[in-house]
């Protein structure tokens, strides 16, 4: 009888952990990964292109030239994080200035009232970020 409860209890509880994974097996793709709250995880981010050209209504030629730039940048900022010899503290002010050259490159593209759009957006991500 012990045993018939015990296999009751772990079916009860291995079964509804178990769904999410099985459901993402059958449609072919990994779980979703669940990021901290108030910050999307890495599976969760999203495609940046995606989120510039819908707030800031990029036209198709712009799509085409800030694409490579995007990709760039995180060829830039993986190769930073990899990066064993450096320390965190180190690596920020690198990150940092990869960021600000490519939202350079980014920003030249635009016209000044995507350029607006742009900079508001990244305040708003500002004060999110500092918690405001």
């Amino acid at each position: 009888m012990k045993a018939s409860k015990f296999i009751l209890v772990a079916l009860t509880l291995f079964v509804p952990l178990s769904l999410p994974a099985l459901r993402a097996e059958e449609a072919g793709k990994p779980p979703a990964r669940e990021g901290r709250p108030g910050k999307a995880g890495k599976g969760e981010r999203g495609d940046r292109l995606a989120m510039l050209t819908e707030h800031l209504a990029l036209t198709p030629d712009q799509v085409t030239k800030i694409k490579p730039i995007l990709s760039s940048e995180r060829d830039a900022l993986r190769a930073v994080m990899q990066d064993t010899s450096t320390d965190r503290d180190a690596k920020r002010p690198k990150v940092r200035e990869i960021r600000e050259s490519h939202n350079a490159q980014i920003r030249a593209l635009l016209t000044p009232e995507q350029q607006a759009k742009m900079d508001a957006l990244r305040e708003s991500a500002g004060k999110k970020q500092r918690g405001n």
